[in-house]
């Protein structure tokens, strides 16, 4: 066979070559030889796959040599995390957040080289040929027998802030077994329950559009759909590509220059044609929202069949083909988490790491900024491109370009390790985290003691150490001689208390609960910071010796409560950083119990999502279902279709205004829906939803009926009642109508499709009571009665009835 025009097919294949080539000669040649040749690729893969005698052992899983040095990188960053929190320069919030993405980072520079070890090392390993070849597994899973298991999701699908260092090479020990049982026991849970939701949504999705078939080559409507065309990057371009193709034009479009006619009205979009639009700013496409059919919709309306490429024959059943396309992805990805086991992965800007150890050089006077980071970091903000040097000797030097916009978090002449992270590149867009739910976190105390020293700029709070004893416990213990025993040994041992005589504290705590014993007297109060110099003992000259100075730091933040000649008494202290808009619950100088709520704070947390999350949201819209919000009380699409509809009727007429918030509704509807599937990366083609969405919103209830047959408060559907208003001299006035699914089921044209749904008895009963007339339109009716479906073959052959 020759074959023309053959793009560069001599390399690699893994399954992404394989759909490539398929699809290529699938465009070029047709179906029929395309089968010839995925039979002859399927008996060359068999072939191969028995001769090469593929097999896996405990030796294949290589444990990269760097991951040492990265956990040890994380273990120093962590260390400096944990002073910032103690020394109150970052609040609790940020604590959490920064380990997490700290073990997030960590877990994605793993695996990049988990890749680069076996590249090389052994290219021919069976596990990296495995994950790479698409056919089987994915990196993730190979991380986890070969990297580290990293962080892990509670049965809530919040993060457990221990990450699983092992993997499953090493072992795991007890407390990582333990965690990870949380997100075993998910999947199986998931995998019982959820499926049973994704199935029963299919099922309302196949009774919603069973009857949608091909019914006519063109219904030559007058709306159209308009595309606005942005192609900042490579995914808008992919994403405009993926909405134009197959589609077919609604107007003709003309080369303003030379007049010349581009693309003509009703000419589908193809790899060719798209070339010559993709550089208009809008395009006109035709739609199945706008199909003017009665039954079923259009050829033009619809474009082309994805199955085959080209436009879809009359007779085919696009309502099944959309519904078990929105459908399918549900149960398959309800098991995404029991496949991973419940790991969690979040997002993790790029990246820049230290090829060795040495120290960084960098001029940070021009061409940047010094920023704070999310995390009250220091920081350098490059506004265009940045020359970084690493020295560790005169032998081993590096050189890195840096792209303007990036993060430099390391400091002009700071040591640094190897593979330390040193700089992020910044995106423009800000990247979406996961599912994100408002959460309160309440600020405790970690010790009993007495608030002091709050700073009114950014509220540092301060809490001294101290024991608190209540009114009658301290009365009882003032008469036994133990107690003043307690007190001199606390004394000797660096504590400071003051003798209280009974009657003082009666007098004193008749309005209080509570005291704090470890009094202090009345002094000026210092302020020690961790690691700060407390004093300099000199040392006398020695004879050719140089001058030393000794100098002494105090191991946590505290008070210096006395100082004398040779002794300084110092009380340890906690610090608590708030922010400026919250409320602080006690008052200074007071005394606090420990665990007491100093502030509550309120955040977004981070959660672990897959489409188990995503049903519910997708049942939600395709339902129409009301949901409550704190900005507004209801928040929902029958809302905004009223809003809609309200504000368009006071500028156009009845007939205009209707069309026009539905297509508004519509298009909501549809990048709603999208936008979940989006976040699991499943890809849906927007046509399937339009079908969908069309049925949803192709009632109208009519407000006033004039002099026709039609009463106020009747349903009934939009392209009906435009035609019956051609003909009337007094136009039916009427609403736009949003049902969902359930409710579009049961209100099809058919009664037996609608009894094979649910309540059967109601549905049978008023059809009778109404004198109903089943016309047999749809594939569900025919098939209960036994006929033949009015689809494929079986819709040519009754083509006389339509």
């Amino acid at each position: 066979m020759k074959l023309k025009n053959i793009p560069n097919f001599n390399k690699t294949f893994n399954k992404n070559e394989l759909k490539n080539i398929i699809s290529w000669f699938l465009t070029n040649y047709g179906s029929l030889r395309t089968t010839k040749l995925i039979d002859k690729l399927k008996k060359i893969g068999f072939k191969n796959a028995t001769t090469a005698g593929i097999s896996i052992g405990i030796e294949d899983l290589r444990i990269p040599k760097t991951k040492e040095i990265l956990l040890r990188n994380s273990a120093k960053i962590l260390y400096k995390n944990d002073r910032r929190y103690e020394q109150g320069k970052t609040n609790i919030i940020s604590h959490f957040e920064k380990i997490s993405l700290i073990w997030n980072t960590t877990n994605e520079l793993l695996k990049d080289e988990i890749l680069i070890n076996f590249r090389q090392t052994d290219l021919l390993n069976p596990l990296y040929m495995m994950t790479l070849s698409g056919a089987r597994g994915n990196i993730s899973q190979i991380k986890q027998l070969v990297g580290m298991r990293g962080l892990m999701s509670d049965s809530q699908g919040e993060i457990i802030n221990l990450p699983i260092k092992n993997n499953f090479k090493e072992g795991l020990n007890i407390i990582e077994y333990f965690i990870s049982c949380y997100g075993a026991r998910k999947g199986l849970i998931d995998t019982a329950l959820k499926t049973a939701n994704s199935g029963y949504l299919t099922r309302r999705l196949i009774y919603v559009t069973q009857g949608e078939i091909v019914k006519k080559p063109n219904c030559f409507t007058k709306h159209s759909n308009l595309i606005l065309i942005k192609k900042n990057n490579k995914k808008e371009y992919k994403k405009i590509k993926e909405k134009l193709l197959g589609r077919v034009l609604a107007k003709t479009i003309i080369e303003k220059k030379s007049g010349k006619i581009l693309v003509s009205y009703g000419q589908d979009i193809c790899n060719y044609t798209l070339k010559k639009v993709i550089g208009l700013k809008k395009i006109y496409i035709r739609t199945p929202l706008t199909c003017k059919l009665n039954t079923g919709i259009c050829q033009l309306c619809y474009g082309w069949n994805l199955a085959n490429g080209r436009i879809a024959e009359l007779g085919e059943t696009i309502g099944i083909l959309a519904a078990q396309s929105i459908g399918e992805p549900g149960t398959q990805l309800t098991m995404r988490t029991f496949h991973t086991g419940g790991i969690f992965s979040g997002e993790v800007a790029k990246t820049i790491l230290a090829p060795h150890k040495g120290s960084i050089y960098y001029n940070s006077d021009k061409k940047g900024k010094k920023i704070f980071t999310k995390y009250k970091e220091k920081a350098f903000l490059t506004f265009c491109k940045k020359k970084v040097t690493i020295i560790e000797n005169t032998k081993n030097k590096s050189t890195i370009y840096l792209p303007e916009y990036t993060i430099i978090y390391a400091r002009p002449k700071e040591k640094i390790f190897e593979k330390q992270i040193i700089a992020e590149v910044c995106e423009y867009k800000q990247k979406k985290l996961k599912v994100k739910t408002e959460e309160v976190q309440e600020i405790k105390a970690k010790t009993s003691g007495q608030i002091i020293n709050m700073k009114k700029k950014n509220k540092l709070l301060w809490i001294l150490s101290g024991n608190i004893i209540s009114y009658h416990k301290l009365h009882e213990n003032l008469h036994n001689k133990l107690f003043y025993k307690e007190l001199l040994v606390k004394h000797k041992r660096k504590f400071y208390a003051e003798k209280v005589k009974v009657s003082s504290v009666k007098n004193k705590l008749e309005n209080e609960k509570n005291i704090v014993v470890n009094k202090i007297k009345k002094e000026k109060i210092i302020k020690i910071k961790e690691n700060s110099i407390q004093c300099q003992i000199p040392l006398g000259k020695l004879l050719n010796k140089e001058r030393k100075i000794l100098t002494f730091k105090n191991k946590y933040s505290a008070q210096i409560i006395q100082k004398n000649n040779n002794l300084t008494w110092i009380r340890k202290a906690n610090a608590y950083l708030i922010e400026d808009n919250k409320k602080i619950s006690n008052k200074n100088s007071l005394a606090i119990k420990k665990n007491s709520i100093i502030s509550r704070t309120y955040y977004k947390k981070q959660k672990t999502e897959d489409i188990v999350q995503g049903l519910p949201k997708i049942e939600e819209l395709l339902e129409a279902k009301k949901t409550f919000n704190l900005k507004r009380i209801a928040n929902n699409p029958q809302d905004k279709l009223r809003d809609n509809y309200e504000s368009l009727n006071k500028q156009y007429y009845n007939a205009i205004a209707v069309r026009k918030s539905i297509e508004k509704l519509q298009f909501y509807l549809i990048r709603k829906i999208q936008k979940v599937y989006e976040l699991q990366g499943v890809i849906i083609s927007d046509k399937h939803m339009e079908i969908i969405v069309k049925k949803m919103t192709s009632k109208v209830i009519i407000t006033d009926s004039e002099n026709s047959n039609y009463i106020a408060g009747e349903t009934i559907d939009i392209n009906r009642i435009e035609k019956i208003n051609i003909k009337l001299h007094n136009k039916i006035k009427y609403e736009p109508l949003l049902l969902g699914i359930t409710k579009v089921s049961l209100s099809n044209q058919s009664f037996i499709s609608e009894a094979c749904f649910q309540e059967t008895t109601r549905v049978l009963s008023r059809s009778a009571i109404e004198g109903k007339i089943d016309w047999l339109y749809g594939l569900k009716e025919n098939i209960v009665l036994g006929n033949l479906i009015p689809a494929g073959t079986g819709y040519n052959k009754n083509l006389n009835i339509y």
